[in-house]
């Protein structure tokens, strides 16, 4: 009995799910890691050694507005700034940008889980650099793809991002933003065009009275500048009060 209760576990081991290698952590099993490693355990649960070693985790980030990992011209520049902090789980290198495509374009969902995990190391630092409980802020939500957008891939990896915090969290997820267009990479634009590209892009779903303090989450931060004209929706949108404070996470840092 005991010998067919072993080949059953054995065979619903869960493994990598990146190259079906054996987790850091799984249940029973455990391989020994460097007691400093950041990777939260979900992330261990589900990644092999290998693999967890290819994360550029942003453990110190060197910009302590928006949580890069050297020094941010794009910050230093910017005139008004409507996200108070904001806190990226890793670089994206070419290894990130890889994973990433895998679940955004080519049908890997199985990452799903894995990513989000990967994001609550963003989470985590920030809410251990304003409040050091989750339970501080009210809500959860997203940078929302455009329509045509959504329906060509059928999913936004931001919203499901979200969500799984939410639930992991406690923290409710609430949709509050509509985006009226698609805009190419801010990246490859002029400063001036960034700012014409932003003006009237989004536009508030509901109003968030009664809300202090929102998360708001994309999944790659480059300049900042789709996330800023997102807090400036928000916090504009709270009655005139001006009293909402909106914090930022980001799977990843450019």
């Amino acid at each position: 009995m005991l010998n067919k209760l072993t080949a059953l576990f054995a065979s619903i081991e869960q493994r990598c799910p990146l190259c079906g290698g054996r987790p850091q952590h799984n249940g029973m099993n455990t391989v020994p890691i460097a007691i400093e490693h950041p990777a939260p355990r979900k992330v261990l649960e589900q990644l092999c050694k290998s693999c967890l070693s290819q994360i550029p985790w942003i453990a110190k980030p060197i910009c302590n507005i928006c949580g890069r990992h050297e020094r941010c011209e794009d910050c230093v520049r910017r005139a008004t700034r409507y996200v108070e902090l904001c806190r990226c789980a890793v670089k994206y290198d070419d290894r990130m940008r890889e994973w990433l495509a895998l679940y955004k374009y080519r049908g890997q969902e199985r990452l799903e889980a894995l990513l989000a995990a990967m994001l609550a190391f963003a989470f985590e630092r920030l809410c251990a650099s304003v409040c050091q409980r989750p339970v501080y802020f009210q809500a959860i939500t997203c940078v929302p793809l455009a329509s045509e957008r959504l329906r060509e891939r059928g999913f936004n990896q931001a919203e499901r991002m979200a969500i799984h915090l939410s639930h992991w969290y406690g923290i409710p997820y609430r949709p509050m933003l509509y985006r009226q267009r698609h805009t190419e990479k801010q990246s490859l634009k002029s400063r001036r065009s960034r700012v014409e590209d932003m003006s009237g892009l989004f536009s508030p779903i509901q109003k968030v009275n009664n809300l202090e303090r929102i998360i708001l989450l994309d999944d790659i931060y480059t300049t900042g500048s789709t996330m800023n004209e997102c807090a400036r929706v928000l916090s504009e949108g709270d009655g005139g009060r001006k009293n909402t404070q909106i914090y930022g996470i980001s799977w990843a840092r450019s």
